[in-house]
């Protein structure tokens, strides 16, 4: 991603670049609550995989994990975008001559915790399942929630800010976007996989 600060002379946005601040802001700290979601999801599906064996299983860990990874990074990213729109908000203020200044960006606050299966033998029964199915289920209602505020935004972003980066910036959300979507449908096949076998027992 391009740093805004290395073209201002190229940055073009229409109206109050408040707005602009505002609806980058509010991107970030869903980007951020998905990560952190996904980092929660992941440690607690890997718990289980001393004992839970088999492609499924395998496939929706694997793609946890890759996702965090990569929720991770984009967030990061996203979090260093909108502390460049408010900087870059503050200098039109200043070259304006206005007195006022923007709101503070948002802070960083995804932790990424190291997971590793127990190999103990947890005994993945048949109430873990059931928990596994309404943690899968909580988790890609809020992500696919927040996912769909992120496209959202990004599309009113779009009828504000005109220049060439917002192009680099809608092909950046996509991409992560995207990886979510296609994430939430292997959770989805997980979830009527477990509860084929919740119905065997």
């Amino acid at each position: 991603m391009k740093k805004l600060c290395e073209n201002i002379e190229d940055i073009h946005i229409r109206g109050d670049i408040g707005q602009l601040s505002d609806i980058v802001r509010s991107m970030d700290m869903s980007l951020q609550n998905i990560a952190d979601n996904t980092d929660k999801l992941t440690g607690y599906l890997v718990r289980y995989g001393a004992s839970n064996r088999g492609a499924q299983y395998e496939k929706v860990v694997n793609t946890a994990l890759s996702l965090r990874d990569e929720l991770f990074d984009a967030s990061i990213d996203l979090n260093e975008m909108q502390k460049q729109v408010v900087d870059y908000q503050n200098k039109v203020y200043r070259y304006e001559d206005m007195s006022q200044s923007a709101s503070p960006p948002n802070a960083y606050l995804v932790t990424k915790h190291n997971v590793a299966t127990d190999s103990s033998g947890v005994q993945f029964t048949r109430t873990d399942m059931v928990r596994l199915i309404g943690a899968l289920q909580s988790y890609s209602q809020i992500v696919y929630d927040q996912t769909k505020s992120i496209n959202h935004k990004k599309d009113d972003a779009g009828s504000i800010w005109l220049d060439t980066q917002y192009n680099d910036f809608a092909e950046f959300i996509d991409e992560v976007t995207k990886k979510i979507v296609s994430a939430l449908k292997i959770y989805d096949e997980y979830v009527i996989y477990l509860n084929g076998k919740v119905k065997e027992l």
